[in-house]
């Protein structure tokens, strides 16, 4: 309801994300297609030919494919990286901006996170038809329950980017620390391999290490973008339950927090 109150500046700010995103850049867009390309070539040679770790065999779909496995997680997730990386610093970048005129603050880290959401659009478009060419026409059908999750992760990556460019404000080694702990967050999501690797019958503290694991909530996103590129199958009601919670949770704190931080912004950006 927020975002309706100024949707021209929104607008005008994620465009003007957009191009600066490729600014000067002799390929363009490209990049956008070649990034993930050249980090799934990457990884396969390393997980997938050295390590010798094996993907699940979709089902029902019956996908055995190491690449594939991979980018249907890899793209949401690299889309979470550079939003929130992005979104982190949108404000004290912006410090002339903020210190001169009066505006809704919370339009510079959300504009951040749809610029990037626009660009995992066109990604994700072209991984679908990379699915269509293993799967045939069928792929195309699950491109409403694609779009529904994609939402969702946007909403719930707003959420964390208002909080965190907000604390950003006060305390300036938050940028920093999020650069340090996106990397081994990745490896704690069932992003490069499949969730039936973390054992289930070790325990900490009488609790499973999957049970501690699956607290991560980008597990419910993976597993959930797997299911339904990967298997070709509707993710489970238990999933869905667990990434609409997340989602409604994280927004509302972050707006809550962002509003209370808001006041003395202007001060000490």
């Amino acid at each position: 309801m927020v975002a309706l109150l100024h949707p021209d500046l929104l607008i005008n700010l994620t465009l003007r994300d957009l191009r600066s995103q490729y600014k000067r850049s002799a390929l363009g867009w490209t990049w956008s297609v070649l990034n993930p390309l050249v980090a799934v070539v990457v990884y396969s040679a390393v997980f997938s030919l050295f390590l010798r770790i094996r993907p699940t065999v979709g089902d029902p779909s019956g996908l055995d494919s190491y690449a594939v496995f991979l980018l249907v997680t890899l793209l949401p997730w690299q889309f979470f990286v550079t939003s929130l990386t992005g979104a982190t610093r949108a404000i004290t970048s912006n410090s002339s901006l903020v210190t001169k005129i009066y505006f809704p603050r919370w339009v510079l880290p959300t504009s951040a996170v749809l610029a990037r959401f626009i660009t995992v659009l066109v990604e994700m478009a072209v991984l679908l038809v990379v699915v269509a060419l293993w799967e045939g026409h069928i792929a195309f059908q699950w491109i409403p329950v694609v779009l529904a999750l994609m939402v969702l992760q946007l909403l719930f990556t707003v959420g964390l980017a208002l909080m965190i460019s907000a604390a950003n404000v006060y305390f300036r080694d938050i940028q920093h620390f999020l650069n340090v702990a996106m990397q081994p967050w990745m490896f704690l999501t069932p992003i490069l391999y499949p969730l039936n690797l973390v054992p289930s019958d070790r325990q900490l503290f009488g609790i499973s290490y999957r049970t501690i694991y699956q607290l991560n909530p980008m597990v419910s996103w993976a597993k959930a973008y797997r299911n339904v590129l990967y298997d070709l199958r509707f993710p489970s009601a238990e999933r869905w339950l667990g990434i609409v919670v997340a989602t409604v949770v994280v927004l509302a704190l972050g707006f809550r927090v962002f509003n209370r931080l808001e006041p003395r912004m202007a001060e000490e950006v």
